[in-house]
C-alpha cells in the first residue's frame, strides 16, 4: 500500500521505516525540515536500536521518502498514519492542536484530489472525545461522511523506546478502532507477516486501551517505589522482598516495572496520567489511585534530593540523563528534573550519557532539554571517567556492560547512588542503593 505518516517523532519514524520494510511505499510528513532532510537521505532522525539499518535498507529500495507538504503526501497515498504529538495543556489535559490541524489538512487534501476512499489511522494518544472531534473535523474538511469516501481508525501504538523496532515486529497486541468495514479491511493488510493477537473494536475502546496500559504501567512503577521507600526506612532490602512478590505468576501480575527504582518519566506515562485525570475532572469521576500516582512520583525525586543536597554543595555526577537507557529522549526525564533542582541549589553538576548529543537532538526533545537545562552543553562530557573523577556524589541511572564498569576507577571518598540496581556496582566504594 501507499502510506503517508504524519509526524516523524519516535512513533512516526519507526513506523515509516518498518512499514517500508514490510513492502509498503511510505511518505513521511513533518514540519521540521531537519527530520525530513535526514529521512530523505536514508538517515534516522532518532536513536533506536536497529533503526538505522532498516532505514538505509528501505531508502535504498526506494520505498521511503519525506516531505513537509500534507497535500502532496495525501495525493500520493491511499491511507495516512497520524503520529503527531499530543502534549499536555497547562491544566494537564491533552493538547489536540496538532491533531486538529493535521485532520483539517488531510481532509482538505482528500477533497481536493477527490480520493475514492481514504483511511486515517491515528496512532497519537488522546481521550475518546478527541477521536470524535477528529472525525468531525475530517468530515467537515473533506465534505464526506465516515464510511462514505473516508474512514477513521484509532490505532494505538505499544512501542517502548529503546526496543521500538523489536516491539513493532513482535507487538504484545494490535488494536484497531475502526468506523467502518472498509477501513477494517485495509487494517488487515497493514502488517503482513506479523503474528499478534488483533482486536477490532470501537475508536473509543481502542483509545482507552492505551490509557489503561499506560496508567497501569505508571501504577506499577509507583507501587514498587513506595514499597522500596518503606523498606529502606526499616533497613530491609526491598529487592529481596520484590523478588518473591514478582515470582507469583498466578494472579497474572507482570514483573516489569515492579522492581523499585527511580521516578517514572518520558513522553508517555506523565502525559497520559495528566490526560486521564483531566478527563476525570471533566466528568466528575473520582480516580484517587491515579491522582495519587501523580502526587507520589515527585516524592521519589525529593527523596533522592534529600540524600544529595548539603550545605557544602558537593559536585554531583550524572551517569544517564535520558529517561531510559539506550535512547536520547530527555522529555520529562526525572533525572533532568533532578539536575534542574541541584543546579538551583548551587551544586556543580557534570553529566555523561553515551547516547546523548546536543547536536543531534531535534524537535520537542531539543526544546525540552534546553528549556529545562539552558546550559546543558556546558554540563555534558563525552568521557564517563571524567565525570567519576570530578564528582563527589555520582547518580547512576543507566546501565553499561560489565567490561565498561570494570574499567572505571572509583574513589574511596565518593558516594555512588544507584537508582536502578546494577549488580556490577554493589562492591564499589561508597555504594548507596536507592531502596536496597
Amino acid at each position: 500500500m501507499r502510506i503517508s505518516v504524519f509526524g516523524l517523532g519516535y512513533v512516526g519514524t519507526v513506523s515509516c521505516s518498518c512499514l517500508g520494510d514490510l513492502g509498503h511505499d511510505v511518505i513521511g510528513v513533518d514540519v521540521n525540515d531537519v527530520k525530513v532532510e535526514r529521512i530523505g537521505k536514508g538517515e534516522s532522525p532518532i536513536i533506536e536500536d536497529g533503526l538505522d539499518e532498516i532505514m538505509a535498507k528501505v531508502h535504498a529500495a526506494g520505498r521511503i521518502s519525506a516531505c513537509t507538504s500534507a497535500d502532496d503526501a495525501v495525493r500520493d497515498s491511499d491511507l495516512a498514519l497520524v503520529c503527531v504529538g499530543t502534549p499536555s495543556t497547562p491544566s494537564g489535559g491533552v493538547n489536540d492542536e496538532y491533531l486538529i490541524r493535521v485532520s483539517e489538512q488531510i481532509g482538505a487534501a482528500v477533497k481536493k484530489h477527490d480520493k475514492e476512499f481514504f483511511t486515517i489511522l491515528n496512532r497519537s494518544t488522546g481521550l475518546p472525545y478527541i477521536h470524535e472531534k477528529m472525525q468531525e473535523v475530517l468530515e467537515a474538511s473533506s465534505g464526506r461522511k465516515m464510511g462514505e469516501g473516508i474512514g477513521y481508525v484509532c490505532h494505538p501504538e505499544f512501542l517502548r523506546e529503546g526496543v521500538a523496532v523489536e516491539d513493532f515486529y513482535n507487538p504484545p497486541k494490535i488494536v484497531f478502532g475502526a468506523t467502518d468495514k472498509k477501513s477494517e479491511a485495509i487494517c488487515r493488510e497493514l502488517y503482513p507477516g506479523i503474528d499478534a493477537e488483533t482486536f477490532f473494536v470501537t475508536p473509543g475502546v481502542a483509545s482507552m486501551v492505551k490509557y489503561a496500559d499506560n496508567c497501569f504501567h505508571a501504577a506499577k512503577v509507583t507501587f514498587g517505589n513506595e514499597i522500596g521507600m518503606i523498606c529502606k526506612a526499616m533497613g530491609i532490602d526491598s529487592h529481596a522482598v520484590m523478588d518473591i512478590f514478582c515470582a507469583d505468576r498466578k494472579l497474572n501480575i507482570s514483573p516489569r516495572y515492579l522492581k523499585p527504582g527511580f521516578a517514572y518519566g518520558g513522553s508517555c506515562l506523565p502525559k497520559d496520567i495528566r490526560g486521564i485525570l483531566d478527563g476525570a475532572r471533566q466528568t466528575a469521576t473520582g480516580l484517587p489511585m491515579l491522582s495519587g500516582i501523580r502526587d507520589s512520583n515527585p516524592l521519589q525525586i525529593e527523596s533522592l534530593l534529600k540524600r544529595i543536597v548539603s550545605p557544602d554543595r558537593p559536585t554531583v555526577g550524572i551517569l544517564g540523563l535520558a529517561f531510559k537507557e539506550g535512547t536520547d529522549d530527555v522529555r520529562e526525564s526525572p533525572i533532568v528534573t533532578l539536575v534542574e533542582r541541584l543546579c538551583g541549589k548551587g551544586h556543580p553538576v557534570c553529566i555523561y550519557d553515551r547516547y546523548l548529543s546536543l547536536a543531534n537532538l531535534v524537535g520537542e526533545n531539543l526544546n525540552f532539554a534546553l528549556q529545562s537545562i539552558p546550559h546543558l552543553a556546558e554540563l555534558l562530557t563525552e568521557n564517563m571517567q571524567e565525570v567519576v573523577d570530578r564528582a563527589d556524589i555520582i547518580v547512576v541511572s543507566h546501565r553499561c556492560t560489565p567490561e565498561i564498569w570494570a574499567g572505571i576507577k572509583w574513589r574511596e571518598n565518593q558516594r555512588v547512588i544507584d537508582v536502578i540496581n546494577i549488580p556490577e556496582l554493589h562492591d564499589v566504594p561508597g555504594y548507596d542503593g536507592l531502596y536496597w
